[in-house]
């Protein structure tokens, strides 16, 4: 009742008898056979095949520029409810099929649209109806998800079929049951999204034997029958669940921790509809029903509507005469039409020109393209219409059944005037562009598409190759003991640590190897060979609650470790199986060619923590060629502060004919040399005892020894030397600026910044409820979550140590300069809001801190203590920080 007054009171369609405005539909014809599912070949020409029983008649090939439809050669079983995407070449392939109702076939074909005949390939693990193909960037096919021998027995083994070997490669550690047709899409980072049809999106890495973890929930509930698109990075889904809805999210995958963002509804709630993309960029929605049931013809949604996602805006178009619903499909065509047609026991079609093919004047002209495209280059595209051109797109050619297409993409290009045309700049990669077929076109500033033009995209190989893959095997040691720092070495003896796949971890069930809790950390190492100098790196790690990465024990990347890498400390921050990539800086290249060892170090952010996870990725580029002689300096490389009469090592890398070298120190900036030690072998490493004197221009140079042509390298900056005074920064009973009004003091409290002028004052111990507080503070009712103090402290030089002491009750945080260093019993978060996760009676904690944090001059030391409950009746707080400082020279 509430969909159908819906549909009574929605606007009528704007200009309807327009079709510059509404476009305009053709007669409604029939096809012989339904049009379920539908692709657009190479050639340019559209093949389709139907539903159930017609899934084992021929299927057909229609012809957009003369409207004839030819019978094809059948394949040997029924391809009904097959996944299906394209290979590079051209090919089509189809994955399962229907021998009933919820019972798929393991079998795979390929459909050659050049010689128009099917081929068998090897078979799948299982049978397969409704799966998921998904074309990757090297041109392997990802299936996912599809029913196997009866309802709800789903394939829950992802699979990869190989283009080069033609042969499957099954991803064991990533069983999952997924739904029907899942929609799922090759993103930025390599990965496949899943975005729905459930509310929980996913990611899958589907190399090695695969991996797992966790994505954004969407904003709206599950999405069952609805639409996605990808348009560029982003993907959009539309309507869908039961009932229907009309809400449109979309979200950016090429975002360093994508969200799911609501956009603009449409006018109608729909499900089994369809969306297509169109050469300039929109998205058209046709069909679709708002009815409460599955494929309820009695609320038909016949009006199209199109979406902006430039303006986020939809407009109602003109309406079309069937219904399409269940088993309907939607085809965008090079001349910039859409075939629609089919639905349950439907052999009707319609063709719908969009309002851009009915503007006044001539469309542009693509006269000469190249036949093939390369990623990353760029090329000439022949036009006489370039001052005109607004847009160049490509859009990947269209394979969709059951609302959802497994192959389109929409891509627009840069460009620049040229002679005879348009300098088009290429897809930067086939992570933007799959390899395979495409549509180019040229829009104009009308918005008017040419006819497009079919080219192929290339493979090429990206310059940096996988060293380690997330599902690779690593030695870890999980047993609670304390490894120091030796475990960092290269030639440290691991031979008694376990060894498993990733990812690792506990306590989420998508883990290829389950560790054993309890440990405040975990350590992780792997060993690889290099055969030349890396000139790049990319760096992926899964984590949870915080993470450490060395290689041959530089440290390349850390989060939520300012507690510092000691055993016994803890994460400063809370994670859910988080998920980030990143460049590793060359700037002293870590690497050398050989042996290279990986090591990683995960902690939890607390004793009660009730999950870890771990996995890391690992992708080089190297140099071509001979290997050349090269000599670099890693350490000390500037900025590190060093005490005289301690021992430090002196680090560097080297590739080609390196003996031997010789060392020296300059305290002057380079001025001149001290020798350190002559002829000291090559092995990148050499324990210096720092001399007795104070400077902050110290560089320390490495020589080879020998050879036809000077080879060197000097620290990159200055170091200091120089002895470390300890200060008592705050002693215990200080002064403290405090806020007991219950009241949140907002996110930047913790900073140096924030004004606390109007916040009272008093000497510690702070508190109330026991009795020997120094300054008894406002107790509230309920109590506070949240009492806040803050105190200002001056460094006269470097932090080398920081070790804190505290008295609290229950829950405490310390933040330095905004960055937390320190907590306890808080478990559920430093929010305003949040109390304690668990009770203290003035508890006296200790712990070191991060010297990196501190700056020289004015430092800003702020603390948020919790109570533990509404009803707690104390709160105490005191703290003493001692600091080991190096005064500049």
């Amino acid at each position: 009742m509430l969909a159908a007054t819906l549909l009574a009171v929605m606007p009528p369609v704007a200009d309807a008898a327009d079709p510059k405005v509404a476009g305009e539909w053709s007669p409604m014809t029939a096809f012989p056979i339904s049009f379920t599912h539908a692709h657009l070949l190479p050639t340019g020409k559209v093949m389709f095949f139907g539903e159930f029983d017609e899934g084992l008649l021929p299927p057909r090939l229609w012809d957009p520029a003369t409207g004839t439809l030819t019978n094809l050669p059948m394949p040997d079983y029924n391809i009904f409810c097959s996944g299906h995407s394209y290979l590079a070449d051209g090919r089509l392939l189809l994955t399962g099929g229907h021998e009933l109702s919820h019972v798929g076939y393991p079998y795979v074909t390929i459909f050659d649209p050049f010689t128009l005949t099917w081929s068998r390939t090897q078979d799948m693990n299982d049978s397969r109806w409704y799966p998921t193909n998904t074309t990757l960037q090297n041109g392997d096919v990802v299936v996912l998800s599809g029913e196997t021998h009866a309802a709800g027995s789903n394939n829950p083994l992802p699979q990869v079929w190989e283009a080069k070997t033609g042969r499957w490669r099954d991803l064991t550690t990533a069983i999952q049951e997924l739904p029907y047709y899942p929609r799922m899409f090759l993103a930025p980072n390599g990965k496949l999204f899943f975005a729905g049809p459930w509310r929980r999106s996913r990611w899958l890495d589907p190399e090695g034997t695969g991996t797992w973890f966790d994505g954004p929930s969407s904003v709206y509930n599950g999405r069952s029958y609805g639409a996605a698109v990808m348009i560029g990075s982003k993907v959009l889904i539309i309507g869908g669940g039961s009932p229907a809805t009309a809400t449109v999210e979309e979200i950016d995958l090429s975002q360093p921790s994508p969200t799911w963002v609501a956009r603009a509804p449409m006018a109608w709630p729909r499900r089994q509809l369809n969306a297509t993309l169109l050469p300039d960029g929109k998205v058209l929605v046709t069909g679709g029903s708002s009815g409460e049931d599955f494929d309820d013809d009695s609320l038909p949604v016949k009006v199209p509507e199109l979406y902006d996602p430039d303006t986020n805006t939809w407009t109602k178009l003109a309406p079309a005469m069937d219904y399409r619903g269940y088993h309907s499909a939607a085809l965008l065509l090079p001349d910039g039409r859409v075939l629609t047609g089919g639905g349950r026991n439907r052999h009707t079609t319609e063709i719908f020109s969009p309002p851009y093919l009915e503007q006044d004047g001539p469309r542009p002209i693509i006269q000469g393209t190249p036949a093939v495209i390369t990623p990353g280059t760029q090329f000439l595209l022949q036009t006489a219409d370039a001052a005109r051109v607004a847009k160049v797109t490509m859009l990947a050619l269209g394979s969709v059944t059951h609302a959802f297409d497994q192959h389109q993409r929409f891509l627009k290009l840069s460009f620049t005037q040229a002679s005879g045309g348009l300098q088009v700049t290429a897809p930067v990669n086939n992570l933007a562009a799959p390899p395979g077929y495409y549509m180019l076109f040229l829009v104009d500033g009308r918005g008017v598409p040419s006819v497009g033009r079919i080219v192929k995209v290339d493979v090429v190989e990206p310059a940096a190759k996988k060293k380690i893959i997330f599902s690779d095997t690593w030695k870890y040691d999980d047993r609670e003991v304390d490894q120091g720092t030796a475990w960092l070495a290269r030639d440290f003896d691991d031979s008694a640590w376990k060894s498993g796949p990733g990812q690792l971890g506990y306590g989420d069930d998508d883990e290829g190897t389950v560790l054993t809790p309890g440990s405040p950390t975990v350590y992780f190492r792997k060993k690889i060979n290099l055969e030349n100098i890396v000139t790049e790196a990319n760096l992926e790690v899964l984590y949870d609650d915080a993470i450490a990465v060395w290689i041959n024990g530089v440290q390349v990347f850390s989060r939520n470790m300012g507690n510092g890498t000691a055993f016994g400390v803890y994460a400063t921050g809370s994670t859910t199986n988080a998920y980030e990539r990143a460049q590793i800086s060359l700037a002293s290249n870590p690497f050398r060619i050989g042996e290279n060892v990986i090591t990683a170090m995960v902690k939890q952010v607390s004793p009660n923590s009730d999950d870890l996870t771990f996995a890391l990725a690992l992708a080089v580029a190297q140099l071509s060629g001979p290997v050349p002689d090269t000599l670099t300096v890693s350490s000390p490389n500037g900025g590190e502060v060093l005490q005289p009469g301690t021992s430090t090592p002196i680090t560097w890398s080297s590739t080609g004919n390196v003996p031997s070298v010789d060392l020296a120190l300059s305290a002057d900036g380079a001025a001149s040399w001290t020798p350190i030690a002559f002829g000291v072998p090559n092995t990148g490493l050499y324990a210096w005892t720092v001399p007795d004197l104070s400077t902050n221009r110290a560089l320390v140079r490495v020589s080879r020894v020998g050879g036809t042509t000077p080879l060197s390298d000097v620290s990159n900056a200055p170091f200091t030397i120089s002895r470390q005074v300890s200060v008592m920064a705050i002693p215990f009973r200080s002064t403290w600026k405090y806020l007991d009004t219950g009241v949140d003091p907002g996110a930047a409290w913790s900073t140096a910044g924030f004004n606390d002028t109007a916040w009272p004052s008093g000497a510690a111990q702070l508190g109330y409820g026991d009795g020997d507080e120094v300054t008894v503070i406002n107790r509230t009712t309920p109590s506070q979550t949240s009492v806040y103090f803050r105190k200002k402290i001056t460094v006269n030089g470097i932090v080398t140590q920081a070790n804190l002491r505290v008295l609290f009750d229950d829950g405490i945080a310390v933040f330095v300069n905004g960055t937390q260093v320190f907590g306890r019993n808080v478990d559920k978060g430093v929010a305003h809001d949040k109390y304690a996760s668990a009770g203290a009676e003035n508890e006296l904690a200790s712990g070191t801190l991060p010297t990196g944090v501190f700056v020289p001059g004015e430092n800003t030391i702020a603390v948020v203590v919790k109570q533990t409950g509404a009803t707690s009746p104390d709160l105490t707080f005191d703290l003493e920080l001692q600091l080991g400082v190096v005064p500049r020279p």
